[in-house]
């Protein structure tokens, strides 16, 4: 096995709330480089799907396990996920410059990326515009950027073209594409564009 090599596996991954069950014996194995989408109709379980997996809300059964080489590793993932959702808050009183530089403290990523990932993502000229004043495509492009700065090996992403329009997608694509051999993808999506990238599909419901 190659150094730092990844993989990520989902075994019968079940989950009820109360007596409904959202997803039945959902199983999956990943290996760096791979992109897997997950599909199906609105209330299949795609955005629970990725929270299990990212370890925001536990399975009712089954396990996700993160091998890196020989190493199972631990939860918390934070330096080895990057995570996008519309569930996701940014905070408002901050400036997207504040919330970049306090994403990469806390990753202990090097800050002198942050003008290319601003520059990537069109965000350049609102560097120091408090996020309570950008727009939900604006804002859309800043989750982005704080999930890819970092590089982490792992990308769960829940509708990552939400808001955006066709320059923010495009970027959005320009990046992933760049990124396909040295990652693991994994995009909750009812977007064609979105689940065509993938290489494997999970479709619920």
């Amino acid at each position: 096995m190659k150094k730092n090599e990844y993989s990520l596996q989902g075994a019968s991954l079940t989950k009820f709330f109360g007596t409904a069950a959202v997803l039945r014996d959902i199983s999956f194995s990943l290996s760096l480089p791979s992109s897997l989408a997950i599909t199906g109709p609105n209330g299949s379980g795609k955005t629970t799907l990725l929270e299990i997996i990212a370890g925001i809300q536990r399975p009712t059964k089954g396990t996700v396990r993160l091998f890196r080489d020989d190493t199972e590793l631990r939860r918390p993932w934070h330096h080895e996920t990057g995570y996008v959702s519309p569930r996701l808050r940014l905070y408002d009183e901050l400036t997207a410059q504040e919330l970049i530089e306090f994403t990469c403290a806390s990753r202990s990523t090097l800050r002198n990326r942050a003008d290319e990932f601003l520059a990537m993502f069109g965000l350049t000229g609102h560097r120091k515009k408090m996020l309570s004043r950008y727009s939900s495509g604006m804002a859309q492009r800043l989750k982005c950027i704080l999930a890819f700065i970092s590089e982490p090996p792992i990308l769960l992403l829940d509708e990552p073209g939400s808001n955006l329009d066709r320059e923010g997608k495009e970027a959005l694509f320009r990046y992933l594409e760049s990124v396909r051999s040295e990652r693991i993808i994994i995009i909750a999506t009812n977007e064609k564009e979105e689940a065509d990238f993938c290489g494997e599909r999970i479709s619920l419901g």
